[in-house]
């Protein structure tokens, strides 16, 4: 298979991904998304696999560790610092917006955390 058959072989089952998911949400079934998201990742991986063109090499790696790594850095940093003004700013009223930002508070720490882990395990294996 070609890059380009590649291409649009993705192209065609990601539209109908989301146009069964699409769908699911009209008909208010929440079951059909899973199936749909997994049955295309895995024809995905199928179509991937039968690509005979050199796809990603080491310096498309290296692009996508640091693109990763800043999107990381500046995502916890900007729900951190969203959070605790929306937390401060609601101390004394019972309002959506203090959920909000604990919500934020919380999911900076936890991708906090998940990065220390993956850093810490890729360390100890190279």
């Amino acid at each position: 298979m070609s890059r380009r058959w590649f291409r649009v072989c993705g192209a065609i089952i990601v539209m109908t991904m989301g146009a069964l998911i699409g769908w699911s949400v009209a008909i208010g079934n929440a079951v059909i998304p899973v199936p749909a998201a997994l049955g295309g990742v895995g024809l995905i991986y199928l179509c991937k696999r039968r690509l005979s063109e050199v796809v990603e090499d080491e310096r498309n790696y290296r692009i996508s560790e640091k693109a990763s790594r800043s999107t990381i850095q500046i995502s916890a940093f900007s729900m951190a610092i969203i959070g605790t003004v929306l937390v401060a700013l609601n101390i004394d009223s019972p309002s959506p917006f203090k959920e909000v930002g604990l919500a934020l508070v919380f999911s900076a720490c936890a991708l906090l955390i998940i990065y220390m882990a993956f850093y810490s395990y890729y360390s100890q294996k190279s």
